[in-house]
């Protein structure tokens, strides 16, 4: 079982009140688990930026999606988690890794 949890107010998401989003600045690709009132907070933000832009890759808006399928994270993830650990640094099981720890095994 996978439980969503707001990465900003750190409460818990149900089925349909959030989801992850994925987006992608300066080059960077990044995920945040939000409930969907800071996803509408989100979206408002960045909306006169999207309106003013061009796409260049990624797929349509197609709705409907609630949150991961299986949970499954990448081989990278998983990577940096048993590097993090080996170095004797706190790292959850799950969800976002933080950015430091990411950055410092991007430059071990």
């Amino acid at each position: 079982m996978v439980q969503l949890v707001d990465d900003l107010s750190g409460q818990s998401i149900e089925d349909g009140e959030g989801r992850t989003i994925r987006f992608a600045f300066d080059g960077a690709e990044y995920e945040i688990d939000l409930t969907n009132s800071n996803i509408e907070e989100f979206s408002n933000s960045l909306e006169r930026f999207v309106r003013a832009s061009r796409r260049v890759s990624g797929r349509r808006k197609t709705g409907g999606s609630t949150g991961r399928g299986s949970g499954g994270g990448d081989n990278e993830t998983a990577a940096i988690r048993e590097w993090a650990e080996s170095q004797g640094l706190k790292v959850a099981s799950r969800g976002r890794i933080s950015a430091d720890i990411v950055e410092r095994y991007k430059n071990r």
